[in-house]
Order: structure tokens, then C-alpha cells, then sequence
């Protein structure tokens, strides 16, 4: 039978802040020490499961509720029965299951590819193994040893820095991150990764030799260490990049613009657009102007044209362009500077040719001056032969086959005060969205 060692008060103190949730009564009675100094004779002799990967990632949207940035934060656990290839691509693979369940749940339809391109923190680990025994700089609750501590027994005599073993084992703790960015280089395509090309070097590393009591993670006590000490914890930002849609997804977004209707005009002051309940807020600017006929087009294809013309020359046979279209309802201004807008339907057939045009799911709106009607003239100061192009406000949105509706965009100026006149045959963007995304139901 050993004899059983006794612990001085001092020598207490050392063990428990190095092992704050070991009490002194296990200390003192339970012979921890001598349970600890036995583990470093090489009695090695655990069969331990390796900890899972875990991943936890935070979707950003922008402000009209499209998916840009994921942060993440990754934990790997690097088994002696593992590649380091399979334990990266069994996380960069969970998260980006994660990532689609997210947009799953958000409703998002969309293929994305995966682009990291921020690091902010890495924390890269080996056990304290490496032909045997070496000097650990941390614990196994991942706190630095103290260096009281590691001039006593069983650390003392340990190989540490400068000893070919040591040095071996920080490497593999320091490289961790990069030969992540390695992997997904040679093989992300494969599960939709990529590599950001402004990728800096992480904003904070840390490298640690792990106590795991002079063990391999699956042969250590794993009473005295719980945690294995081969790991590698990356947070950091991916960029969510969409990809050319497939024949489902375009028949998916499709269905989800069906019913889309377009508002574009001035408003005086806020009010509630004719028969669908949205409220519009009031322009940013006064509008009096009678050459502001303009074609709006959503992803290259038109759909429809808005006549704002509010001024002296609205009776003008050329100031009366897109007044009598079946597919757009107009409000008429009451008198000079009044209220003036068209709501657009866009039929199902526009719907097929917008969205197969669309690159990344989204709908562009854009406009450009109407063909035969008025440009401004040339006085005033001004140059003349353009378009008035400060006043429109925007708003999509979707109306169901039950009467309900949801905003897709808007409404908002996506230009305003000072953008100028526009010149005729250039296109002008008002917006884009995803027809999937409501950003407001009514």
C-alpha cells in the first residue's frame, strides 16, 4: 500500500488555484497529489471519447432584411484517430447547416456561398504530449499555470521552450487557424466556402500547451482533466455571397412575388396610398415639375410607367404619357405641386423573365426617363434636356390571393434632395429586394 502524502498548507494553496473546483477536503484526504504525481509516471491508461465540435453562429441582416454576415464562433477538437482535414470540414460543415436552418426559419430562399472574411480571435491548443511528458502553460480549465506551481513537482523537470518536442507541439497550437484557411482553400468549394481576398492575420492569437497530465487527450485521467487539450476556438465574421439560382429556387421566388405591386410617386404629405392600406410617408423634397415621366423596369424588364406630373404643363398631350395603362392605377394631382403617384401590378409573365434574370434572388427596381415625353428646358440656370429625378417614393409589396399584404421594400426615398436630373436613356436604381422577405405585413 503507497504511503499516503501529506499537504502543507502552502502546498494546498498552490494545487487549488491551479484547480480552483477541487475542494480541500479531496485535496487533503483523497491523496489528489499523489493521484496527480501518479498520472506523470506514465500511467497513461484512460479510453476517452474525443469532445464534439461545436459551432455557434449569428446571422446580420442589412435594412431590408437580406442575410450579408455570419458571425461565428468554432470550437474543433482535434482526435489522434482524426485528420486535421476531417475535423475542419466537419466544422466549417456544421456551420453551414446552421446557416441554412437560420434562413430556413427566417423564411430566406437562396443558395449562399460561404466567404470568410474576418478572424477576430483565436485560441490554438496541444496537450502537454509529445513523446512523452512536456511543460503545460495552461490548466485544463484553460487558465495559465501559475509559475509557483511549475517549479514543484511533477512540472519541474518537464521539456519545456527550446526542446525540440515543446516546440513541435506549439506549432501545431499556432498553426491551427491557418490550416483552416489552407483547407478551405483546396477543398471549400466542395461544401461552399471561400476564402475572402482581404483576409488579414487574426486581430488577437493565443497559443497554449494544455495540461491533460502529460497524456493524449483519449489516454488521460479525465477525472482530473475534463477537458482535452487538443483544440483550436476561431471567432470571426463569413460573408454570405448569393449564388446563381437553380430551376427550384426561381420557381420558388416566382410564387413568393406573385401578386407584386409597385408604388412610385410624391407625396405631399403622409397619407394612406389608394385601396391598399400602405402608408406613405411624405417626399423629402417639393415637387412641381411636369417632366417626370418615368418607365420603371425590374431587373432589366418594364413594368410599367409612372407619370408623377404635378406642374402648369400637365395637360400637355406630352405630360400625359402612361395615364391609360391597364396594369397601373394613378393618382391624380388635385391642382399644382398636389400629391402624385401609380401603383404597378406586374403580371405573372413579367414575374418569370424578372426573377430568371435575377442573379442572386433579388428583384432591382430601376427607371429611366419615358420615350416622347417632356424634358426640362434649358433656362433657369439649369442645363437643360433631362428628367426630374429627386421626387419618387417606393414601395413593393406583395398582395396574397386573400387581400392580406406584405411589404417587400420600402417605403422610403432611395434618393432625394440634390441627386439632380436624370439624363434621357440612363437607368436610375431604386432598390432591390427579396420577394421572400417581408419586411412588414399589413
Amino acid at each position: 500500500m503507497s504511503k499516503k502524502i501529506q499537504l502543507s498548507e502552502q502546498e494546498t494553496s498552490k494545487i487549488r488555484s491551479l484547480y480552483p473546483k477541487v475542494d480541500q477536503k479531496i485535496l487533503k484526504e483523497q491523496g489528489y497529489l499523489e493521484r496527480l504525481l501518479s498520472t506523470y509516471k506514465e500511467k497513461c491508461s484512460g479510453n476517452n471519447p474525443i469532445s464534439d465540435t461545436t459551432v455557434n453562429v449569428e446571422l446580420k441582416y442589412n435594412e431590408d432584411k437580406e442575410p450579408v454576415l455570419v458571425k461565428f464562433n468554432l470550437r474543433a477538437y482535434f482526435g489522434a484517430a482524426k485528420s486535421s482535414d476531417s475535423v475542419y470540414q466537419e466544422a466549417l460543415s456544421e456551420m453551414r447547416e446552421q446557416v441554412y436552418a437560420e434562413l430556413k426559419n427566417k423564411k430566406v430562399i437562396g443558395n449562399y456561398n460561404l466567404v470568410l472574411v474576418r478572424i477576430d480571435s483565436v485560441i490554438g491548443s496541444a496537450s502537454n504530449y509529445l513523446n512523452g511528458p512536456l511543460l503545460p502553460t495552461h490548466g485544463p480549465t484553460g487558465k495559465p499555470m501559475p509559475s509557483v506551481r511549475l517549479t514543484s513537482e511533477p512540472y519541474v523537470n518537464l521539456p519545456k521552450e527550446g526542446n525540440s518536442n515543446w516546440n513541435k507541439n506549439k506549432g501545431y497550437a499556432d498553426n491551427r487557424w491557418e490550416n483552416m484557411v489552407s483547407f478551405i482553400n483546396k477543398n471549400g468549394k466542395k461544401i461552399g466556402f471561400g476564402i475572402g481576398k482581404n483576409l488579414k492575420p487574426p486581430k488577437k492569437t493565443e497559443f497554449r500547451i494544455t495540461d491533460t497530465g502529460g497524456c493524449t487527450d483519449e489516454t488521460r485521467d479525465i477525472e482530473l482533466f475534463k477537458n482535452p487539450g487538443q483544440f483550436v476556438i476561431i471567432s470571426g465574421y463569413v460573408k454570405l455571397e448569393p449564388k446563381p439560382l437553380t430551376p427550384d429556387l426561381i420557381t420558388q421566388l416566382t410564387e413568393c412575388a406573385d401578386g407584386l405591386k409597385i408604388i412610385v410617386g410624391y407625396f405631399k404629405k403622409t397619407m394612406s396610398a389608394m385601396d391598399t392600406g400602405i402608408r406613405m410617408t411624405q417626399s423629402s423634397t417639393n415637387h412641381t415639375c411636369d417632366y417626370a415621366t418615368f418607365t420603371v423596369s425590374c431587373n432589366g424588364i418594364p413594368v410599367g410607367v409612372s407619370n408623377m406630373n404635378n406642374g402648369k404643363l400637365r395637360n400637355n398631350p406630352k405630360a400625359m404619357i402612361g395615364l391609360n395603362q391597364e396594369n397601373v392605377k394613378r393618382r391624380a394631382p388635385k391642382q399644382e405641386g398636389d400629391t402624385v403617384y401609380s401603383v404597378i401590378t406586374v403580371g405573372s409573365q413579367e414575374l418569370k423573365r424578372i426573377i430568371t434574370n435575377s442573379k442572386n434572388g433579388k428583384v432591382s427596381m430601376t427607371i429611366q426617363g419615358t420615350d416622347g415625353t417632356l424634358l426640362r428646358p434649358r433656362s433657369s440656370g439649369r442645363p437643360g434636356g433631362g428628367y426630374h429625378g429627386e421626387a419618387p417614393m417606393v414601395c413593393a409589396y406583395v398582395e396574397d390571393d386573400d387581400g392580406s399584404k406584405r411589404i417587400v421594400y420600402g417605403p422610403q426615398e432611395p434618393f432625394g434632395r440634390g441627386s439632380g436630373d436624370v439624363k434621357p436613356g440612363v437607368s436610375k436604381p431604386m432598390g432591390s429586394f427579396n420577394p421572400c422577405i417581408t419586411i412588414k405585413e399589413v
